[in-house]
């Protein structure tokens, strides 16, 4: 168990080093904070809940648009699995 224990503890290591090294050379926290304290924090409230509700209606009609989309290719996969298998069901007899 304390093989695996050292190989474990040795990829997390490199996982925690290479994390600690991009957060060091990028500061992602820092720039999202500085964008929503000199973009958004400005704005009115009513901007703020009426963009988050543009926002979230337009992720709902992309969903929706996707299942579609998802639906009408499995449509389409059964029906060529179908023609499929009757042809070869035809060929053999």
């Amino acid at each position: 168990m304390n093989f695996f224990d050292s190989i474990f503890n040795f990829f997390n290591n490199i996982g925690v080093s290479i994390n600690d090294f991009i957060k060091n050379l990028l500061h992602f926290d820092d720039l999202i904070l500085g964008l929503y304290n000199d973009w958004v924090l400005p704005i009115p409230e009513i901007f703020k809940w009426l963009g988050l509700l543009f926002l979230a209606w337009i992720l709902i009609l992309g969903i929706i648009s996707f299942v579609k989309k998802f639906i009408k290719l499995f449509i389409v996969i059964i029906i060529i699995l179908a023609i499929v298998l009757l042809v070869t069901k035809l060929v053999n007899h």
